[in-house]
Formats: structure tokens, sequence, C-alpha cells
């Protein structure tokens, strides 16, 4: 039988500068409706978090290279899409870097049971990001904090505005 991973491990292979944040962004996410699912991979922990109310990932910790990621799941990015084109050039430069949803571009494309990217406008331009090609994971760094928890905040609005309407 596997042991079973509770949250204080993975947070003790989190860097020190960036417990903080990651305590933070998981109690707020925790207070809005999420529940966390952890599992060993190989280059480290995953902690996802699902939305309750959707049955929605909202967002994951991964490490890549040992380097400790976000990756956001911005279902709703058309509602704060002008926040996002205020972000620093790296940060959208990674957007931009990601993969194409093949299924946005063409229904026929990809499994129909894939779940279609995300279609917005960054910087005067029309983006059909995946959802699983590295387009909205970020690395956390100082520059990226801020606006990370800030997109999350908006995301997590527009699920509770969602789920009110449901």
């Amino acid at each position: 039988m596997s042991k079973l991973i509770q949250f204080n491990d993975f947070l003790s292979s989190v860097e020190t500068e960036y417990e903080e944040f990651v305590s933070q962004l998981h109690t707020y996410l925790i207070k809005n409706d999420c529940v966390t699912k952890i599992r060993e991979a190989a280059s480290g922990y995953v902690v996802s978090y699902v939305h309750k109310p959707t049955n929605r990932t909202v967002a994951n910790f991964l490490f890549r290279k040992k380097i400790l990621m976000l990756r956001v799941y911005a279902d709703n990015i058309v509602s704060y899409e002008n926040v996002v084109n205020c972000w620093p050039s790296t940060m959208k430069d990674i957007i931009r870097k990601g993969g194409n949803c093949s299924r946005l571009i063409n229904p026929t494309a990809c499994n129909s049971r894939c779940l279609k990217g995300f279609d917005f406008v960054l910087d005067g331009e029309r983006q059909q990001k995946c959802r699983c090609h590295m387009s909205f994971t970020f690395p956390l760094n100082d520059e990226t904090i801020s606006h990370l928890m800030e997109i999350m905040e908006y995301e997590m609005r527009e699920r509770k505005a969602i789920g009110a309407e449901l």
C-alpha cells in the first residue's frame, strides 16, 4: 500500500523563498472550493487543484528540471485577457511559445474527449493555446509570483460566477 502524500511533504520540497507564496496560494484555493490531488512524478511532486463545483482542474504545481512551476488552467481568460496583456514580456512569451490547440483550429484534429484550449487575444494577436502544452506554465520567481496570484484570483472569481449561475 502506498503512502498518502500530504501537502507538507510537497511544501518541504519547495525552495524556502517560495514557500510563503505556495502556502498562500494553496490556502486561497482550498478556501475557494478546491481539493488537492498530490502525486509523485519523476521530477518531483505534482499538486493539482480541482474546483469541486465544476470538477475541473484550476492549477498544478509541478517541477520541470528541478524548477518549481505553476500551470494555470485559464478557462475564463477571455474575461480577464486585458490583465494578461499588461504582464511582463517574459510571461507573455511563455504563453506565445506554448502549443496551439489543434481542436480549436480544427475540431476533428484532436480526440473528441479532449477539452478545448484557450482562445483569446494577446497584444492584439489571436491565440488558440492548448490546455496541456505549457502555454500557461510559469516558473516561480520574483517576476511571476504576483501575476500568478492575480490570474488565479481572476480565474476563481469567474468560476464562482459561473457556479452561481448553475
